[in-house]
């Protein structure tokens, strides 16, 4: 009896503690739901894109790490609408692009390419190629592998924070892929139409240092602090009155990639004329990279024709210490 008692006040207890729980619960104001939620907002995961907010800076991280952040069809929908989700946010001041992994992006997914074809792509990409980007300011944190439109995005940005060992450069070249999201236009108003020809033509990559010294660079840092100093930067830009930032802002850009004349125009009937074309040279390129050619950056064995072993070797610059002749002498 007094088992069966103690079982009943235990269960009372149990019950109680369940009820006030809930009546807690649901005593909650207004205010503090609302914090609750903006909590929850703060830290967004969806399947491709985690976006974090700290105070009036966002960062947009790509989580795509097996294929070096590589951008597929539905990757680029979440990126379209995280950008423009920040664009209405009135507390967002900058936005901060970042790869996850050691890699900022390395471009269009092949194997999706293949798939769905490039077109698609392009278009779930539209609103990549806005010029600018954002109204606001952005900047791109960049590590690892920054190359095609994982580049272009790069370039897209405003102000880019770039690690000495980053991979950056046209490497679509091997394969036949246009830039399409206007890195063309976008590198020749960074660095100039002979330097921009230059990675272009060649598609040859080139690392941190070298971006830094061409000046795609705000500033450059060392391997695992890009997106630290990136949110550095952008805490820095938050105490400017951001009206005139704003206005400078698009002026600089819509004076060098918006010009309104007659060549701009035509310049653009001879790229979409071409477009079938080189998706066409494009689909082979997959081909390719899929079996194998071109992976890690590779230019050689692109093409049928038989290279020579000097073409196939790696170059490096070889610094040759001599030694004193004397100090050679002394030595047992």
């Amino acid at each position: 009896m007094k088992s069966l008692l103690r079982k009943c006040v235990s269960f009372s207890n149990s019950s109680f503690t369940r009820i006030n729980t809930v009546r807690l619960a649901s005593s909650k104001n207004d205010a503090q739901k609302k914090e609750e939620a903006k909590n929850v907002e703060n830290l967004k995961i969806k399947s491709n894109i985690i976006v974090e907010k700290f105070g009036a800076v966002t960062t947009l991280n790509i989580d795509r790490q097996k294929t070096r952040n590589s951008l597929d069809e539905a990757t680029l929908k979440e990126m379209a609408e995280i950008i423009n989700a920040f664009d209405k946010d009135a507390e967002a001041k900058v936005l901060v692009f970042n790869g996850e992994g050691g890699s900022f992006c390395s471009g269009f997914d092949l194997d999706e390419i293949e798939q769905k074809g490039y077109n698609t792509l392009i278009d779930a990409a539209s609103r990549l190629r806005r010029r600018p980007l954002c109204d606001k300011p952005t900047i791109a944190a960049v590590t690892g592998y920054a190359v095609g439109e994982g580049f272009e995005l790069a370039l897209a940005c405003d102000l880019r924070i770039i690690e000495d060992t980053a991979i950056i450069g046209c490497l679509g070249r091997r394969f036949g892929a246009p830039q399409g999201l206007y890195g063309g236009r976008r590198l020749t108003s960074l660095i100039g139409l002979s330097r921009a020809l230059d990675l272009l033509i060649t598609g040859r990559p080139i690392s941190g240092t070298e971006a830094n010294t061409m000046g795609l660079a705000c500033k450059l840092t060392t391997t695992g602090t890009a997106l630290g100093e990136s949110i550095k930067l952008a805490k820095s830009l938050i105490k400017f009155p951001q009206n005139a930032l704003i206005m400078d802002k698009l002026a600089a850009i819509n004076s060098q990639l918006n010009p309104n004349s007659e060549e701009s125009m035509r310049d653009e009937a001879i790229m979409n004329s071409l477009l079938g074309s080189a998706i066409e040279d494009l689909n082979q390129g997959i081909k390719k990279f899929q079996g194998g050619i071109g992976k890690h950056g590779k230019f050689y064995k692109l093409t049928e024709v038989p290279l020579k072993d000097w073409e196939l070797e790696e170059t490096f610059e070889e610094i040759t210490v001599k030694l004193d002749e004397e100090k050679k002498d002394k030595k047992p």
